[in-house]
C-alpha cells in the first residue's frame, strides 16, 4: 500500500510538472488528476504484464518490483492522457462564448459517424466497388460500363439518405458521367417513404407558432410527393388560396452532416489512391455537392430564388413561377402558390407543334435572357420542374438549385459565343482562362488544340450541337479547367434545357435561339448610349493613370542613364510570416531534440557498469537513461500537441 502511495504521489507531482511542460492550458485540476488515475492503471497493468508470465498460476510479486516498473509507464500514461485531454476540452480562443464544449455529445456523434461509415462501407464491398474507391487494391470487375453504373445505383439505393441525393445530383452532370450511367442514376429519381401525418402536423405547428386551423382551412394529407429532403401536400388557406406546403423531414440536418463527414472521406480516400478521384478532384465535387444540399435544407434560400427568377421572367408572360407565402416560409417549410397543372414528364400524349413551339421559345427566351442579363435562372429545368398548366402556360418549380452570373462571368460567355461563331480556339481559351483557373501542368498549346479539335467536330456547320455544351463542359473537366460554380451551373442548365423543350418541340434549335438572343443582347450593349457610357467609366479609371505615365517614365529613364535603378527583395517582411515560421522551425528542433534525447537514453538503458545505487538496485546510467526517456517523452508529446491542437494565431 505504500508504494502505491508513493507512486500516486510521485505521478502527481510529476503531472503537475508535465502539465506545463507541455504546453496544456485548458487542464483543471479534476482533469489532471483523471489523467493522473489512466496513467497509474495503464502503468500498473503494464507492470504486471510483464512481471506476470503464466496468468493460470500463482505467482508472487513484490510491490517494489511493481513500483519500479509500473513508474516509467505510468509518466508516459499520464502525459498522453494530459495530451487527450487537452485536445478534447481546449477550444479556439476566438470560439469561446460562441460555442460551449460537449465532450460526451461530440463523442456520441463520431460513434454514430463511425457506424454509418461501417454500414456503407460494407454496401460498398457487397457491391464489388471498394476498389473504385480506393478502399481495397485492385480493380472493379464489371463485364460493361452499365454494369458498373448498376452497382452504383444500387450501392447508393441500399445506403439511403445523403448518399440517394447525391446520386440524383450526379444524374444531372453529363459533363461527368457517359449517358447510360445517367440514365441507370436518373432511376434514383423515386419518391421516399412518405412522412405520417402527425409528424409533418408537428413541424407546420412547431413553425408557424399556431395550431393547423389557424393558418389553413384545409390540408390534405395525403402527399403530392415525397423525397428525400422535403414533403409536399396540397392545401387551402384562410382566404381561399390554393397553396403547397412543403416541409423538411425532421432530424434531416443531422443525418445529412453526418452522411456528408463519410462521403468527404470516402472522396479523401478516392482522391489519394485512385486515378479517376485525383483527375475529377472528387473532394471538390463532395464540398460543391454539400454547398448545394445546404441549400436546399434551407427554405429560404429556395423562396429567394424563386421570387428572383420570377421577377427574370416577368418580361415572358407565358412562363411563370409559384409565388412564394413569406409570411408562413421557414427555414424548415415554404409555403407557395399552387399552379394548376401537371409535371411535363407525365405528359403521354404530344402537343401541337405550333403550341409547343410557342411554348419552347418562351421557356428558352426566359432563361436564356435571365443568364446573359445576369439575373437569376433556374439550374435544373428537367421536365419534372416544368409544369403545363391549365391555361396552356408553363410553371417553373422546385428553385433548391438555381444560379446567376456576374458581371465578369456575363462578359466571359459572350467572349465565348462569338469565339465559337467564329471558331477561334485561340479566343475560345482565352475567355475560358479569364473566368476559370488552369492547371499549372497544362500547356497552354495542349488546350488550344484539344479546344481546335471539340470545334471543328461540333460546329463545323457554323453552329453547334445542343449536345456540344455538354462536350465542351465535359472537355474543361478533361483539361482541368476549373469554372466558377455558376458558369457550370449555366452549362448544366443549358444541356438540361436542351431536352426539355426537345420534349415541347421536337428538333428544337436550342443553339440557334441562344444565338439570336446573345446577337440582341450584344447588339443592345453595342447601341450608342451603351459605347458611350463603357468609354466613361473606362476613362475614369485609366485617365489618371495616363496623366502619370510620361512623369514616371521619365523618372526610370533618368536612374537608366545614371546607373541608379536598383531592385530590392524582401523576404519575410510581414509579421504573420516570421511568426509562422518560428514556430515551424522550433517544432522540427524540438521534434529532433527529443528524437535525440531518446536515441541516447536507450543507448543508455543497455550500457552496463557504472556506478550502482545499491539501495534500489539500480545502475547510474539506468537513472540516466530513465531520466532522459522521460524528457524526450515531454518534447515529444509537447510538439504533438502543438500540431494537433489548433492554434488562437492561426486565426
Amino acid at each position: 500500500m505504500g508504494d502505491f502511495l508513493l507512486t500516486i504521489g510521485f505521478v502527481l507531482l510529476f503531472a503537475w510538472v508535465a502539465r506545463g511542460l507541455v504546453g496544456a492550458r485548458e487542464l483543471t485540476w479534476r482533469r489532471t488528476l483523471l489523467a493522473i488515475f489512466v496513467g497509474v492503471v495503464f502503468g500498473m497493468a503494464v507492470a504486471i504484464l510483464l512481471l506476470v508470465r503464466d496468468f493460470t498460476q500463482d505467482q508472487e510479486i513484490e510491490g517494489g518490483q511493481i513500483f519500479a516498473l509500473s513508474l516509467p509507464f505510468a509518466l508516459i500514461g499520464t502525459m498522453g492522457a494530459i495530451v487527450v485531454l487537452e485536445l478534447l476540452f481546449a477550444q479556439p480562443r476566438a470560439r469561446r462564448g460562441l460555442h460551449v464544449p460537449h465532450p460526451f455529445k461530440a463523442l456520441r456523434r463520431r460513434a454514430g459517424i463511425i457506424r454509418r461509415g461501417w454500414q456503407v462501407t460494407r454496401i460498398i464491398a457487397r457491391n464489388g466497388l471498394a476498389p473504385l474507391v480506393g478502399l481495397r487494391r485492385g480493380e472493379v470487375s464489371t463485364r460493361s460500363p452499365e454494369e458498373l453504373a448498376r452497382r452504383v445505383r444500387v450501392a447508393l439505393e441500399e445506403s439511403g439518405g445523403v448518399f440517394i441525393k447525391l446520386g440524383q445530383l450526379l444524374a444531372t452532370r453529363p459533363d461527368l458521367l457517359p449517358p447510360a450511367a445517367m440514365a441507370e442514376l436518373g432511376r434514383l429519381h423515386g419518391s421516399a417513404a412518405p412522412l405520417p401525418e402527425d409528424q409533418v402536423a408537428q413541424v407546420i405547428r412547431e413553425e408557424t407558432g399556431l395550431g393547423i386551423d389557424e393558418v389553413f382551412s384545409e390540408v390534405d394529407w395525403d402527399p403530392l410527393g415525397s423525397a428525400s429532403i422535403a414533403q409536399a401536400h396540397a392545401a387551402r388557406l384562410l382566404d381561399g388560396r390554393a397553396v403547397v406546403v412543403k416541409v423538411r423531414r425532421p432530424g434531416l440536418r443531422e443525418q445529412v452532416e453526418r452522411d456528408l463527414a463519410i462521403a468527404r472521406w470516402l472522396a479523401r480516400t478516392a482522391e489519394r489512391r485512385t486515378t479517376w478521384g485525383a483527375h475529377y478532384q472528387v473532394t471538390s465535387l463532395v464540398d460543391e455537392f454539400s454547398d448545394v444540399l445546404h441549400g436546399e435544407l434551407d427554405f429560404h434560400v429556395e423562396a429567394r430564388h424563386a421570387i428572383e427568377a420570377g421577377a427574370a421572367m416577368d418580361r415572358q408572360p407565358r412562363v411563370v413561377a409559384p409565388q412564394i407565402i413569406n409570411s408562413l416560409t421557414s427555414e424548415r417549410m415554404l409555403v407557395m402558390e399552387r399552379l394548376p397543372g401537371v409535371p411535363l414528364s407525365s405528359q403521354t400524349s404530344g402537343m401541337e407543334p405550333a403550341r409547343g413551339r410557342l411554348l419552347a421559345d418562351a421557356l428558352c427566351i426566359s432563361q436564356v435572357q435571365a443568364m446573359l442579363k445576369g439575373e437569376r435562372f433556374h439550374g435544373d429545368p428537367h421536365p419534372g420542374n416544368v409544369l403545363v398548366l391549365d391555361n396552356g402556360d408553363l410553371g417553373l418549380i422546385d428553385f433548391g438549385i438555381a444560379g446567376r452570373l456576374d458581371t465578369f462571368e456575363r462578359a466571359s460567355v459572350f467572349q465565348m459565343l462569338v469565339a465559337i461563331k467564329l471558331q477561334q480556339p485561340s479566343l475560345l481559351h482565352e475567355a475560358m482562362v479569364s473566368i476559370g483557373a488552369v492547371s499549372p501542368t497544362r500547356d497552354p498549346d495542349e488546350i488550344e488544340r484539344a479546344l481546335s479539335q471539340f470545334l471543328a467536330a461540333d460546329v463545323s456547320s457554323g453552329l453547334p450541337s445542343p449536345d456540344a455544351l455538354t462536350d465542351l463542359l465535359a472537355l474543361t473537366n478533361k483539361l482541368q479547367m476549373k469554372l466558377p460554380r455558376s458558369t457550370t451551373t449555366m452549362f448544366r442548365a443549358l444541356a438540361t434545357l436542351a431536352g426539355t423543350v426537345e420534349q415541347l418541340s421536337p428538333g428544337y434549335p436550342l443553339i440557334d435561339v441562344i444565338a439570336d438572343v446573345g446577337g440582341a443582347e450584344f447588339r443592345e450593349r453595342m447601341l450608342p448610349g451603351s459605347v458611350s457610357e463603357l468609354v466613361q467609366q473606362e476613362w475614369a479609371q485609366l485617365g489618371p493613370l495616363l496623366s502619370r505615365a510620361p512623369r514616371h517614365m521619365d523618372r526610370i529613364a533618368t536612374l537608366l542613364e545614371h546607373g541608379r535603378l536598383t531592385t530590392r527583395l524582401r523576404l519575410f517582411t510581414d509579421a504573420h510570416e516570421v511568426r509562422v515560421l518560428e514556430r515551424l522551425v522550433n517544432r522540427v528542433v524540438l521534434a529532433l531534440l527529443s528524437i535525440g534525447v531518446g536515441l541516447v537514453s536507450v543507448l543508455l538503458l543497455r550500457t552496463e557498469g557504472g556506478p550502482r545505487f545499491a539501495a534500489i538496485g539500480v545502475d547510474l546510467y539506468e537513472v540516466l537513461g530513465w531520466i532522459g526517456l522521460a524528457l524526450a517523452m515531454i518534447l515529444l508529446m509537447r510538439v504533438l500537441l502543438a500540431v494537433l491542437r489548433v492554434d488562437d494565431s492561426a486565426a
